[in-house]
C-alpha cells in the first residue's frame, strides 16, 4: 500500500501493571493502551514477593487488546518486543505450566544462597564487574533447587518474566535476552550458561532457555494471540530487554560514548561502550548492548531522595523559581540522605553534609540540586578514568528531568548538552528493539524510534565558577576520607 504506515510495538510489563506503544518511523505514538495489575496479584510475605503469572499474561492481553483496537487502519505492525522487571522468573513443567508463582525482581528468601552461589561463578562473571547479589534470580533459583528439591524435579523451564510473555505472543518458552539473562547468571560476552551453574550448583543446564541477543527475532504471533490481543496472525515477535535496559534505549544514547543519566530517587548511569568497563572497585556492571557491544553501568545512592526529605510539603515549583535566581549558591553540599555510598565512589560509612547548614530553604534548594550535579560529574570522571571517553551529550531520563532549573544546573556543572526524549518510557525503548529486524541496526531504530524533547545547553557563566565548585566539593568529599 503506498499510504501505508509502518508501526512497531513495545509492551513494558511493571510491577504494577502493563504499558503497550505502538510507535512510528517518525517517532510518534500512534496508539497505546495500558492495563493494572490487581492488588491480590502481589502477595508479600516476609522477604517472599511474588506474583501470578497468569495476571501477567491478563494485564499484557488487555494492554495489547486497547492498542490494536485504536490503531489506525493504515497501519502495519513490523513487529513487538517485550520488555519486563529484571530478575523475575519462575517454574515451568513440560507443558509450559506454572509450578511457582513468579519470584520478584525484589524477593529476599535467597539471602543465604548468595555467597555460595557469587563464589561458583566468580570466574565467569568477573570479567564483567557483575556480582551475584541475594535478589538475582540465580540465587532464588538455587535456594528452590535446595529447599523443594520434589517441586525443582518436575521443573523443565526456569521462564523469566519477559520469556512469559514472548511464550503467550508465539508459543516458545525456551529462549531469553541476554540482557534478561543476567540475573540468571548468563555470560554476557559468550551468551552461553556457564558449566558451573550445573556441576557446582546443580542446576541442569536443559531447563535453561537459549540465549539471544535483544532485537533478535524469536517467532511470530500465533492464532491464539491473535485472538487474544488483536495482533495480527504472523507478527514478528523480537527479543526483549529488561525494563532497565528499555529505559536506556528510549533515551536516545546509542553510539560508543554516549552517557544515559537517570535522575530518580537515586541517580543511575549506562553508558555505550565497545568492550567491558572494567572496575577495581567493582562498581560498575556491563550489560550488552543489543547492537553487540556492552552497556556499562553504575548506581549512586544518592539522587532526588533529598526534595522529599528537606521539602515534604512544600511547593516545589515555586522553590525551583525563586531558586533559579541564586545560582550559583557557591555551596559544596552533598544531599545524601541514607548511610553508605555506591557510586562514583563506594564508602559504607558515607553521609550527607551542607545542606542542614543552610537556613534559608531556597538556598537549601538550589543547593541540594547543585551537589547532585556535582556528584554526577564526578560520576562521569569516573568513567572516563576507567578508560571511556563520554561524548558531548548527556541523554537525561527520569523525574528529575521536570526540572528545568536542575537540567541547567547539570549541563553547566558538566559542561555538556543535556537531551531529553520526549517519551522516556521502557515502552517506546522495547519498541526499538521490535523495529530492529526491520531497519538493520538497533542505532538506525534508535533514530527512527525515539524523538528528543528538547535540549538544554551549558551557561558559560555558570560553568566557569561551578568549576571551583566542584573543587571544593572534592576536597570536602577527601577530608572527611570518603574519596
Amino acid at each position: 500500500m503506498a499510504d501505508e504506515r509502518l508501526v512497531a510495538v513495545g509492551l513494558d510489563l511493571g510491577t504494577g501493571g502493563a504499558r503497550a506503544v505502538a510507535m512510528d518511523f517518525r517517532g510518534d505514538l500512534v496508539a497505546e493502551g495500558q492495563a493494572d495489575l490487581p492488588d491480590e496479584a502481589t502477595t508479600v510475605d516476609g522477604p517472599r514477593v511474588e506474583q501470578d503469572p497468569e495476571s501477567w499474561t491478563a494485564v499484557a492481553q488487555s494492554a495489547l487488546r486497547q492498542l490494536t483496537g485504536s490503531l489506525p487502519k493504515e497501519c502495519r505492525i513490523v513487529g513487538i518486543a517485550v520488555d519486563a522487571t529484571s530478575g523475575t522468573f519462575l517454574l515451568a513443567d513440560k507443558g509450559h505450566r506454572p509450578l511457582t508463582r513468579g519470584l520478584m525482581y525484589n524477593d529476599l528468601r535467597a539471602a543465604d544462597e548468595a555467597p555460595s552461589v557469587a563464589a561458583a561463578l566468580t570466574e565467569d562473571l568477573e570479567p564483567y564487574g557483575i556480582k551475584i547479589a541475594p535478589a538475582f534470580a540465580l540465587t532464588k533459583v538455587v535456594h528452590l533447587a535446595r529447599h523443594e528439591p520434589q517441586l525443582f524435579r518436575r521443573c523443565r523451564h526456569i521462564v523469566h518474566q519477559t520469556d512469559w510473555i514472548v511464550g503467550m505472543l508465539c508459543g516458545r518458552f525456551d529462549v531469553t535476552d541476554v540482557s534478561t539473562a543476567l540475573k540468571t547468571g548468563c555470560d554476557p560476552g559468550k551468551l552461553v550458561w556457564p558449566a558451573a551453574m550445573e556441576q557446582r550448583l546443580g542446576i541442569p543446564s536443559e531447563i535453561l532457555p537459549e540465549i539471544v541477543h535483544p532485537g533478535a527475532q524469536i517467532g511470530e504471533i500465533t492464532a491464539g494471540a491473535a485472538d487474544a490481543t488483536g495482533l495480527p496472525l504472523g507478527t514478528p515477535v523480537v527479543a526483549g530487554c529488561t525494563d532497565g535496559t528499555a529505559g536506556f534505549l528510549a533515551s536516545g544514547a546509542s553510539r560508543s560514548g554516549d552517557l544515559n543519566v537517570t535522575l530518580g530517587t537515586t541517580l543511575v548511569f549506562k553508558a555505550v561502550a565497545e568492550q567491558p568497563l572494567i572496575d577495581p572497585d567493582g562498581a560498575v556492571y556491563n550489560h550488552r548492548h543489543p547492537a553487540g557491544g556492552y552497556l556499562p553501568g553504575a548506581a549512586s545512592s544518592t539522587g532526588a531522595d533529598w526534595v522529599n526529605k528537606c521539602f515534604p510539603d512544600a511547593d516545589l515549583d515555586e522553590l525551583e523559581r525563586f531558586a533559579s535566581g541564586l545560582l550559583p549558591t557557591g555551596r559544596a553540599a552533598y544531599p545524601l540522605v541514607k548511610t553508605g555510598e555506591r557510586f562514583p565512589f563506594a564508602c559504607e560509612t558515607a553521609t550527607g553534609f551542607g545542606l542542614d547548614e543552610i537556613d534559608d530553604p531556597v538556598t537549601r534548594f538550589a543547593a541540594g540540586m547543585e551537589g547532585v550535579a556535582l556528584l554526577e560529574r564526578l560520576g562521569i570522571q569516573r568513567f572516563e578514568r576507567l578508560g571511556l571517553k563520554i561524548g558531548p551529550a548527556v541523554y537525561a531520563t527520569g523525574g528529575g528531568t521536570a526540572s528545568q532549573t536542575w537540567l541547567k544546573i547539570r549541563a553547566s556543572v558538566n559542561r555538556r548538552t543535556y537531551s531529553v526524549p520526549m517519551r522516556p518510557e521502557c515502552a517506546v525503548g522495547a519498541a526499538v528493539l521490535a523495529a530492529m529486524p526491520h531497519v538493520g541496526s538497533c542505532e538506525d531504530a534508535a533514530r527512527a524510534i525515539v524523538r528528543a524533547g528538547g535540549r538544554v545547553e551549558p551557561d558559560e557563566r555558570l560553568a566557569a565558577v561551578y568549576d571551583e565548585q566542584f573543587e571544593r566539593f572534592c576536597a570536602a568529599l577527601s577530608e572527611r576520607g570518603y574519596v
